[in-house]
């Protein structure tokens, strides 16, 4: 006799949503094996995560590019000398090299004003891969907004994880339109550099200023001079700690991010009468802390494992 049994195999499953961080405060500082030192331009994908430990990388392991950086440069044309470029330190730090290189008489034709206005930006973005899921981020600056002659500043914004920035960039004008927009200073500003000298802090959700005016004195005359580093030149004292943070822009820890942009203007404040101005600012470090979603099953899989494996036994 003939019989057909059936043997059932139960599967234990995953029903719910889950989460797991997969690295929590894994700290670059550019000197890593993915990064080489030089001069650097465009834009490049660079692995620097092991996608299955979340350790960091000591040499490519040939899984996903995790982060994308990218540099723009916009440089005046009708002022000779005028430069703007990056590089990665062999030390570590992602740095740029902007400012204006010859003296005044040679930047500019005869007759040009003092003050001519003329900015010197660089932007640098870094965009997060979506497998990373950063839900926390921290990062330093060296130099953004220094004393000289020409008026040095800087802007930072985070954007969500469909690249767009929490809210509208802030327009911060030029050296005199900033100075007396600010005037007396927003109640957003965290630079104590008093009235009249502009504001440095957070704007709006996800944007943060380094914009202090008095790093620089005698705007409009021949002989522009150098006055004071601005108090949030190196993005320090934020929130009573050393580091820049996502609540030192109005965002909550654990918010997740697709990357941010950091940008260095540079402002020719100088008269006829001065020098050359270059000028350099260092991003420092970057920490990163990612959460990965573990999703449910989806509906047709559990209705395959409910019913389980029906093997048939013949004797």
């Amino acid at each position: 006799m003939k019989t057909s049994p059936f043997i059932l195999i139960t599967l234990s499953l995953l029903t719910s949503a889950d989460a797991q961080t997969i690295f929590n405060g894994l700290s670059f500082d550019f000197s890593e094996a993915a990064f080489t030192s030089g001069g650097f331009s465009g834009s490049q994908s660079f692995n620097i995560i092991d996608d299955a430990t979340g350790a960091k990388l000591t040499s490519d392991n040939g899984d996903l590019d995790d982060i994308t950086i990218t540099v723009t440069s916009n440089v005046p044309g009708n002022a000779s000398g005028a430069f703007a470029d990056a590089e990665f330190l062999s030390g570590g730090g992602l740095k740029s090299n902007h400012g204006f290189s010859k003296n005044f008489s040679n930047t500019y034709a005869t007759g040009s004003p003092a003050n001519p206005g003329t900015e010197v930006s660089q932007t640098f973005r870094v965009t997060f891969a979506n497998h990373l899921n950063v839900t926390d981020f921290e990062t330093d600056f060296s130099s953004m907004n220094t004393r000289g002659r020409t008026w040095e500043h800087s802007q930072v914004g985070l954007f969500d994880e469909n690249g767009a920035f929490f809210s509208s960039e802030p327009s911060l004008g030029n050296y005199l339109s900033w100075q007396n927009d600010t005037s007396p200073p927003p109640l957003w500003d965290i630079g104590n550099e008093g009235a009249g000298n502009g504001a440095s802090g957070s704007p709006s959700q996800g944007w943060f200023v380094a914009a202090s005016t008095a790093t620089v004195t005698n705007v409009g005359s021949a002989l522009s001079g150098a006055g004071s580093n601005g108090s949030r030149e190196n993005m320090t004292g934020t929130n009573g700690d050393s580091v820049f943070k996502l609540n030192d822009v109005g965002l909550t820890d654990g918010t997740r991010i697709g990357g941010y942009e950091w940008t260095i203007f540079v402002e020719d404040t100088r008269g006829a009468s001065n020098n050359s101005s270059s000028w350099t600012t260092t991003q420092t470090s970057l920490t990163l802390t990612s959460t990965a979603s573990v999703p449910e099953p989806s509906s047709a899989l559990l209705a395959i494992f409910a019913s389980g494996f029906l093997f048939k036994r013949k004797r």
